[in-house]
């Protein structure tokens, strides 16, 4: 009886105490930026999360992938409507005609119209996001030539050169658009 106390108790501690306590200390120190959510910071402030995607809703910025949970990340996951529930269609001809009416073209990027499985996802192909480059462009009297320019230099390759594709994080796009913005106005000045 005292042999399996021991037990116990000395995994116990050995599972539960010392090995966490191991691998969050690794982490920390090896990876500080990624164990702590690879937190974005504008001004001081906590404003998003390099992989968490957010809703931009301003026709000034680019926007993310739609989101099933409404970018919630407590929440995660899909709509769970299969192609021939009435609902999906519904939501997907409304994203459409929101691009359309925008001054988009046919046809959308799937991107822009289906939300992704977990609702999370902060990247987007490079193919969705320039198709907003024209209507950023025109909503921010930034040139496009300049837009297409930030677009290419926010492209992540595939991890390791070999897995997934390429893709843009939107949120450092975002911020990268809004220091442009800045930058053009402090000229204009």
């Amino acid at each position: 009886m005292i042999r399996a106390i021991l037990q116990l108790g000395l995994w116990t501690f050995v599972c539960g105490i010392f090995y966490p306590v191991l691998v969050y200390g690794f982490a920390k120190f090896s990876f500080p930026k990624v164990s702590s959510g690879s937190l974005v910071e504008m001004d001081g402030k906590v404003i998003g999360s390099e992989l968490l995607s957010q809703s931009f809703e301003s026709p000034e910025y680019f926007h993310s992938r739609p989101s099933a949970v409404g970018y919630d990340p407590s929440s995660s996951g899909a709509s769970n409507f299969g192609p021939t529930n009435s609902q999906l269609s519904k939501k997907v001809e409304e994203r459409r005609y929101y691009w359309v009416t925008r001054g988009g073209t046919e046809p959308v990027p799937s991107e822009l119209l289906y939300s992704s499985g977990s609702g999370l996802d902060p990247h987007l192909s490079p193919e969705a996001v320039k198709y907003q480059i024209p209507l950023i462009a025109k909503t921010k009297g930034i040139p496009e030539d300049i837009l297409v320019q930030l677009v290419e230099g926010s492209i992540e390759p595939p991890e390791l050169g070999l897995f997934g594709s390429s893709k843009i994080n939107i949120l450092k796009l975002n911020l990268k658009l809004r220091s442009v913005y800045i930058e053009k106005n402090i000229q204009k000045k």
